[in-house]
């Protein structure tokens, strides 16, 4: 390997002085041939070269012609392609583009700083979404109390994974941009304290963002190993965003039916979580093949990597859409002022903006698995699902962010509109979840069913202010009269 590292420059080197000293190329492949171990079938490789050369319209000794000639460029490729190892063709690619004076790809600088934006705005939103549900003596209560519940449980848990997955991809320590190319033309060997350590932390400092050949091997296969874990914690934290969001449903609207259907509902993301954990934690015999495999050395099997990612994939929007849409029949029937529906068409554009992302990264995951520069094109689908899991713990948290904003700037925040009678109970707050009674047939002039949800305290865990309402036979919503 530490011989075939110099092979280009040798030979370019080689093939000037040779023409200068009125040699032939065989000469100096035959030099190259005694200094460097065989890559494959070296007969095959150096007649490519010959061939490809001798087809050229460049003359040997000039780099910049013979650089920017394609057919050459594809001969030797298709050569080093058939005759060479993974790690021999890498390393062919790296010394080629390093001759050839090409431009060195780094995307690191401008990457991380997306994933610390949108980590940003989702931890200030869990925060809110905590500080919202706590009460202090401060505010006029008798001592610290909370209003915290199983959803907000949920989303911690989610938050902590959504933190392990930004975490990973986020670099530690700058690097320059020649780091690696340098190291990979040093024909001699690299000290021992070079050559074993590692880079803590960041998938981005083991290579993600720049050329897979300009990425030493060990951090090739440390990046996987990263990319591996950090696949399995997005596929958990994910749907959990979403199962907190349902047991907020369930604070609010608990009518038999509806939590009947978000129980359904939670069943089904739990059901994903396994199923799609499980595939994933065992898609290579053995495990270890998952981050191995990039160099083909290892004997194993792998599953189909592209289609179980779009079956995840896939089965996620159809869960975001069941999600969003849930509360939807029941939300509809709700007469609102225009605040309230801005505020509502907020919550839900951001949840269907997740859906969105979602597309956005099916498509990029058309390379997951099959790709040739895996450091470079895996980045646009570590970062999408970065934005994917952000945006969904700010869309889980809207309510929540509501009510702060309703305690602090009642003004910025609207009601229900006055055809709406209103009705509450204060003991309800006790239970931690909204009440709901129902009655049918009361002999007015059409059928109605009056829904009365009493909320937990101060509305806290409500979406918008519900109210008692009466649905009439002409679909039409009529305020209840009130109680004298």
């Amino acid at each position: 390997m530490q011989a075939l590292r110099c092979l280009f420059i040798t030979l370019f080197v080689l093939i000037w002085v040779t023409n200068a000293q009125n040699t032939t190329v065989n000469e100096a492949l035959s030099l190259i041939q005694k200094m460097m171990p065989a890559c494959g079938a070296w007969s095959d490789l150096s007649s490519c070269l010959l061939s490809g050369i001798a087809n050229s319209t460049c003359d040997a000794g000039d780099i910049p012609c013979t650089c920017n000639n394609k057919d050459l460029d594809d001969a030797v490729t298709a050569c080093v392609l058939k005759s060479c190892t993974v790690k021999q063709q890498l390393t062919t690619k790296n010394t080629t583009e390093t001759i050839c004076q090409r431009p060195f790809r780094d995307g690191r600088k401008a990457g991380w700083r997306s994933i610390v934006v949108g980590l940003c705005f989702s931890v200030v939103a869990f925060a809110l979404r905590i500080v919202s549900k706590i009460s202090s003596p401060c505010g006029g209560h008798n001592g610290w109390t909370h209003n915290l519940w199983w959803d907000d449980a949920v989303m911690s848990v989610a938050m902590l994974l959504v933190l392990f997955v930004s975490y990973a991809a986020i670099p530690c320590a700058s690097r320059s941009s020649s780091l690696y190319r340098t190291k990979l033309l040093i024909c001699v060997s690299k000290p021992e304290w070079a050559r074993n350590r590692m880079i803590p932390c960041a998938t981005a400092d083991h290579g993600l963002l720049i050329d897979v050949w300009t990425v030493p091997f060990p951090n090739i296969t440390r990046m996987l190993k990263i990319f591996y874990w950090v696949e399995d914690a997005y596929l958990i934290a994910l749907p959990l965003i979403k199962v907190s969001l349902l047991t907020t449903y369930l604070r609010v609207f608990p009518s038999e039916r509806f939590r009947t259907a978000c129980f359904v509902v939670i069943g089904l993301h739990g059901a994903y979580i396994i199923a799609f954990v499980l595939v994933s934690l065992f898609q290579c015999r053995p495990i270890s093949l998952a981050w191995e495999h990039w160099h083909r050395e290892i004997p194993g099997h792998c599953n189909n990597i592209n289609a179980q990612i779009w079956a995840a994939s896939t089965t996620n929007m159809v869960l975001d859409i069941v999600t969003l849409g849930l509360p939807m029949p029941v939300l509809w029937n709700l007469q609102l002022n225009s605040r309230s529906k801005f505020w509502l068409m907020v919550m839900f554009g951001v949840g269907f903006f997740v859906t969105i992302v979602s597309i956005i990264r099916l498509r990029v995951l058309v390379v997951f698995g099959d790709s040739r520069n895996l450091t470079w094109d895996y980045t646009s689908i570590g970062y999408w699902s970065a934005v994917e899991l952000h945006t969904s713990v700010v869309c889980a948290c809207m309510p929540s962010l509501r009510n702060l904003l309703r305690k602090f700037m009642p003004y910025v925040m609207g009601m229900s509109t006055g055809r709406t009678g209103g009705v509450s109970d204060p003991t309800s707050h006790t239970t931690g979840k909204s009440a709901f009674t129902t009655t049918e047939g009361l002999g007015d002039k059409f059928p109605r069913r009056t829904v009365m949800i009493r909320s937990v305290e101060g509305d806290e865990e409500n979406i918008i202010p519900l109210h008692e309402l009466q649905y009439s036979s002409r679909n039409k919503t009529e305020p209840l009269p009130r109680e004298r």
